[in-house]
């Protein structure tokens, strides 16, 4: 049986949502990993579509790791996101990410696992995390 691994991605921009989505995927083209766990995404680019999403309590809220572009517009940022994914996902770990170096300053260390600032780098370090995220989590070495 596999496990589900469910990937939230928050980005006001559908061109790097595909662009984080291939990079992601790539982690799964790994023998074992795919073998042992199906990655579920669920991107949104319109903030007011995910916000009643994560208000509802369900299993399907249940995420194990968030992608998060801190500003997203209609005077929303990732910090009311946060808030709404831990109250359904404690455990999820939140991957931060703006042009803006300052927001790594403005939010809560406390609220996030990692601030990434977004470039063409942001992709690759993303899917890095993905793959630190199940290694720490099932305790699985990655021996690429």
């Amino acid at each position: 049986m596999k496990t589900d691994i469910n990937i939230l991605v928050v980005e006001d921009s559908s061109w790097f949502i595909d662009l984080l989505k291939t990079e992601l995927k790539r982690c799964s083209e790994v023998l074992w990993i795919r073998e042992n766990f199906r990655f579920i995404f669920h991107s949104y680019t319109d903030v007011t579509n995910v916000i009643p999403k994560l208000k509802i309590r369900s299993s399907k809220n249940s995420y194990s790791i968030a992608y998060l572009d801190y500003y997203l517009g209609q005077a929303i940022n990732a910090s009311h996101i946060i808030k709404l994914v831990k109250e359904h996902s404690p455990e999820a770990e939140i991957v931060l990410f703006s042009q803006s170096k300052n927001v790594a300053d403005k939010v809560d260390r406390k609220l996030y696992d990692f601030f990434i600032l977004k470039d063409e780098s942001t992709p690759a370090l993303c899917r890095l995390y993905l793959e630190q995220y199940l290694e720490n989590k099932f305790s699985i070495p990655l021996d690429w």
